[in-house]
């Protein structure tokens, strides 16, 4: 980077692509999009408007470092601060592991697993992490509430405009006429003629459905990642309604919320020892052990999740897992052995065994 041929977008990004690439760095293409995006200042889309924008030198020195550290296999992720999951951004740092496509399995499995229950569900994530799986979930099941509460609103606003229009030129609120003068008392009736002109917003059944929306508990074990999920849990407006506590697995709870949650969602460690040794050097070097390791063959916590979720499931409630692809059966018995019923194995975007899930009628 110190010729004088002026350094573009357009160059730099085949310029980042072909150092990484050079280096094995997994998907180098992507890779060269997150960091230039981040460095610029824009979204991955205005790269491709604008490929003859010249970097300043302050972001040349930035994407230097960057690429440098990218090359050595730290995660670009953790180089931005970011990444997205199911259409959020989410923060991150090395406290957690990067959230995968994989998990967003686990947020459909889990979002059908409360269908009965609807908004008004109490849900339990455990093992949060950066808090991504609540956030994504009541995201999910906010969202025919939200355009339900906008559709409201837009109809209670142009009620008011109406009746505004009727008191400028002298109408009574129920009197209108058609083209031929007719009364509207000789026409069927505007549902909007009766409307009064209270603010929007305030007692608005949109708005009732939304305060009555899901809640959830997420548990940590590691504090410094339970301040980025909080971080997460802030920049997404849900502080009111997702609680981060601090602790192993179940720990964090009171006796009081047993048999209280309708769902129970959890991606926890679950890569075997001998796995582990042969992940990727950006995850075995770079990721936390905590929040990856599940013991000799990666089932220590989710045994644990397994056999401890109906005591702290309410009657019916379900319980959704993340696992590693080849462990589907062993898990399964799991569920059946700790009284769960219903159990379905869903399968990821890679069309691997991914979400193990099932039904417990309580303890």
């Amino acid at each position: 980077m110190t010729d004088t041929e002026p350094w573009t977008t357009r160059r730099l990004r085949t310029w980042i692509r072909d150092h990484l690439a050079a280096r094995e760095v997994d998907s180098p293409a992507v890779c060269a999009d997150l960091l230039l995006a981040s460095a610029l200042g824009a979204e991955r889309l205005r790269l491709y408007m604008e490929p003859d924008r010249v970097a300043t030198d302050e972001e040349r020195n930035t994407l230097r470092d960057w690429v440098q550290r990218a090359s050595v296999h730290e995660p670009v992720q953790y180089l931005v601060g970011e990444c997205w999951f199911r259409g959020l951004r989410i923060e991150v740092d090395a406290s957690t592991m990067i959230p995968r496509p994989a998990t967003e399995t686990l947020v459909e499995v889990g979002q059908g697993r409360i269908t009965k229950t609807g908004a008004g569900a109490r849900i339990l994530d455990v093992c949060t992490g950066t808090g991504c799986i609540p956030i994504a979930l009541l995201t999910s099941i906010d969202r025919p509430h939200r355009a339900a509460a906008r559709l409201e609103e837009a109809d209670a606003v142009a009620r008011a405009d109406l009746a505004r229009l009727r008191a400028a030129v002298g109408m009574d609120a129920n009197e209108s006429t058609t083209p031929s003068g007719a009364r509207a008392a000789d026409r069927p009736s505007d549902p909007a003629s009766n409307v009064s002109e209270e603010p929007v917003g305030s007692g608005s059944p949109g708005q009732v459905l939304l305060e009555a929306g899901a809640v959830v508990v997420a548990t940590e074990l590691v504090p410094e990642a339970v301040e980025l999920a909080n971080r997460n849990v802030a920049k997404h407006a849900y502080a009111d309604r997702i609680e981060v506590r601090q602790g192993s697995l179940f720990d964090a709870l009171r006796p009081e919320e047993r048999g209280t949650f309708d769902l129970i969602v959890s991606n926890p460690p679950y890569i075997s020892d001998a796995e582990f040794e042969k992940c990727p050097p950006n995850v075995r070097d770079h990721e936390p052990a905590t929040a990856l390791r599940g013991g000799l063959d990666g089932l220590d916590l989710v045994r644990r999740i397994v056999a401890e979720a109906p005591t702290w499931l309410a009657p019916g409630g379900g319980l959704a897992v993340e696992i590693q692809y080849d462990q589907a059966e062993r898990v399964r018995d799991c569920f059946v052995e700790a009284g769960f019923t219903d159990v379905r194995l869903d399968r990821d975007t890679d069309d691997l065994d991914r979400v193990i899930s099932g039904r417990h009628d309580g303890v």
